[in-house]
């Protein structure tokens, strides 16, 4: 649906760059809805192979090209006849910002995007609440082990944690609270540490903060894999567990840094 609102406002002859294309969806989406041109890339040879044979099977080979590289590597005047119009990208991973999203986003504003470029996603948040779960505990913190106290090695212990399956069963602390927004169509972004309050609503032991992600596409158009309607699809939640698990009760703050 973005993509077709975008396609419309800019008109049928749009330039679209499609970053990190993987199975070639989003560029074959945007040709189908009338889609100029579209350039696309992935960094992954054997991926972007099989994103153009795919292409070429659903017969979209003469209006999409694809590029085995990443998009630092494109330049206008090679690849790319001119900026483009549109940005589709679906390079988020289920903590938001992983696979190097700032970077690529800024430079393509820089370099592959006219000024006034509409992109998509136009901007991602992650959503979050506190969390008590024996399940989760036992995953992320080491306690005794046939009579030792092993507690320490929990210091080696990511501070982040996939959830699936039963890593599901947890209970809520706290409402959902915006932890972190990203707006992509800005051309640069600060890095920032802050510092959140999150009001707690039950008394309990809390583990950690379970988020996950909510992705502004267009005007009223969003996507997100909130844990208590959402079962499909390739994003999971992630626990950012504590260093130690914390009791709390309801009316406190408990803060977190992000």
């Amino acid at each position: 649906a973005a993509i077709k609102a975008a396609i419309t406002q800019s008109g049928p002859g749009a330039r679209v760059l499609d970053i990190g294309t993987g199975s070639g969806l989003l560029s074959m989406m945007a040709a189908r809805a009338g889609a100029g041109s579209v350039v696309a890339c992935e960094a992954v040879p054997i991926i972007a192979d099989m994103a153009a044979k795919i292409v070429a099977q659903n017969g979209y080979a003469d209006r999409i090209d694809i590029f085995s590289k990443p998009s630092t590597y494109l330049e206008e005047g090679v690849e790319l006849d001119a900026p483009a119009d549109i940005l589709v990208s679906e390079i988020l991973s289920s903590d938001l910002l992983t696979e190097n999203v700032l970077d690529t986003f800024e430079d393509a504003h820089a370099r592959l995007l006219k000024d006034d470029a509409i992109v998509i996603p136009r901007a991602a948040s992650a959503i979050g609440c506190l969390v008590e779960s024996d399940v989760l505990h036992d995953y992320v913190f080491v306690d005794r082990v046939s009579g030792f106290d092993l507690s320490s090695f929990g210091d080696f212990a990511a501070m982040k944690l996939p959830i699936h399956g039963t890593m599901t069963d947890w209970r809520r602390l706290s409402a959902d609270i915006e932890l972190v927004r990203v707006d992509l169509t800005k051309k640069r972004h600060e890095s920032d540490l802050q510092n959140l309050s999150i009001p707690v609503l039950e008394d309990g032991i809390a583990t950690g903060i379970v988020q996950w992600m909510h992705i502004d596409l267009a005007e009223g158009i969003a996507f997100d894999n909130h844990p208590d309607g959402y079962s499909d699809g390739g994003w999971l939640q992630i626990l950012h567990h504590f260093p130690k698990p914390i009791r709390v009760r309801a009316g406190w703050s408990a803060s977190s840094s992000f």
